[in-house]
């Protein structure tokens, strides 16, 4: 999906994708450049159809299925967050209980795996540039991964996606290898760059 290692993903799936260019990371709440807010919140199973939509407009030859993205969601060893239009307060029911805000239209996603000291971004994507959506996203990805112990965080990027690659680099990231022939897209091969960042403890500054 996004630009990170694929590993103990779900079966058949590609590797991770990389973000469009984005500015500086937003947050829950944050205005856009068009003057559009937006907001993240923890991505549920009521997500999986729209993300899975979103793939087919993003990556359409690498899109996970809904079974794939619904099974990452649930897996307790990931992370996974949306964006999206306005706020996503918390809203009462009739019966007066709390509900979790839903926010309104899908505007990016993402979503990590936790195994020990590292994190891996296993995909981000989003639907509007220019706001720091992808960079809020990655954002919220790092501090999870924070959160669950790791100490450094890994992604693969296309090695012809200048713009992620810039965005990442931006970020602190620093490539560490490469992985032939990664991507299939259209009948090409394209090399995966390996990235990583290291993590600064919880609450504290990153590398």
């Amino acid at each position: 999906m996004t630009a990170a290692d694929g590993a103990d993903g779900p079966a058949g799936a590609p590797g991770a994708r990389p973000a469009s260019g984005e500015g500086p990371a937003g947050g829950a709440g944050s205005t856009g450049s068009a003057g559009a807010s937006w907001s993240l919140r923890p991505a549920t199973l009521e997500d999986v159809e729209e993300i899975a939509f979103a793939e087919l407009e993003l990556f359409p030859d690498e899109a996970w299925s809904v079974f794939q993205l619904a099974e990452e969601i649930e897996h307790p060893d990931r992370r996974y967050v949306v964006a999206v239009e306005g706020g996503a307060e918390p809203t009462r029911s009739a019966d007066g209980r709390t509900l979790p805000g839903r926010g309104g239209a899908l505007l990016g996603y993402a979503g990590i795996m936790l195994a020990g000291d590292l994190a891996d971004l296993h995909t981000i994507g989003t639907r509007r540039e220019g706001e720091g959506i992808g960079r809020a996203l990655l954002a919220w990805c790092e501090e999870q991964a924070r959160t669950g112990g790791a100490e450094r965080m890994l992604l693969e990027v296309r090695e012809d996606n200048a713009r992620a690659r810039a965005v990442y680099a931006a970020a602190g990231y620093r490539e560490i290898g490469r992985r032939r022939g990664y991507y299939r897209i259209r009948g090409r091969r394209i090399d995966a760059l390996v990235m990583e960042r290291e993590l600064g403890a919880l609450g504290g500054p990153s590398a």
